[in-house]
């Protein structure tokens, strides 16, 4: 059985690419990390399709709060103004749409970035989520690595910048 979660990189992960436990990149996890029978190749297809009209989200670091089962975990939360929950609804319909089993996802989404000892981002920092990353938490190298298995750039136009003017017309 494998084991996955997905995520919004801060800075731009490789498909192929692997990080240890200790090392993980600044994110915000978008589904919770579930497992499967499903091959990879199933997962990373459902999850290319469920992010193919997404787009860059930008938003801002908000207040610090403690995570965790003994609240002992800093995390800085994320303002949404409902991007980041509507791509979060496009992957776990991508995931059901395969038969993955994600148990109970969590009703009461709260984006974060956890604080990390290598950073973290500060309240009302700038937060520009640009991929959709699949990462596997069980890879073969062991229990203290992680693999990014698919990545997925969402476009360039962000939700939060106003359209451009139209251009003059001709003459």
């Amino acid at each position: 059985m494998s084991h996955f979660v997905v995520v919004l990189p801060l800075t731009p992960l490789t498909t192929g690419g692997s990080f240890t436990v200790a090392d993980w990149p600044l994110h915000v996890t978008l589904v919770e990390p579930f497992s499967t029978d499903h091959p990879k190749e199933v997962v990373t297809t459902a999850l290319g399709a469920g992010a193919r009209d997404a787009r860059t989200i930008t938003s801002t670091a908000g207040d610090p709060a403690l995570f965790g089962r003994r609240h002992d975990v800093p995390v800085t939360l994320v303002r949404d103004g409902g991007e980041i929950a509507d791509l979060r609804a496009k992957a776990l319909a991508a995931l059901d749409a395969i038969g993955v089993d994600l148990g109970r996802p969590r009703i009461e989404f709260r984006p974060h970035v956890t604080v990390k000892r290598h950073g973290g981002v500060s309240p009302g920092d700038r937060v520009v989520l640009q991929q959709l990353s699949l990462v596997d938490m069980r890879p073969p190298t062991g229990a203290h690595h992680r693999s990014v298995l698919g990545v997925w750039p969402l476009s360039e136009a962000s939700v939060t910048r106003e359209a451009p003017l139209p251009l003059p017309p001709p003459g």
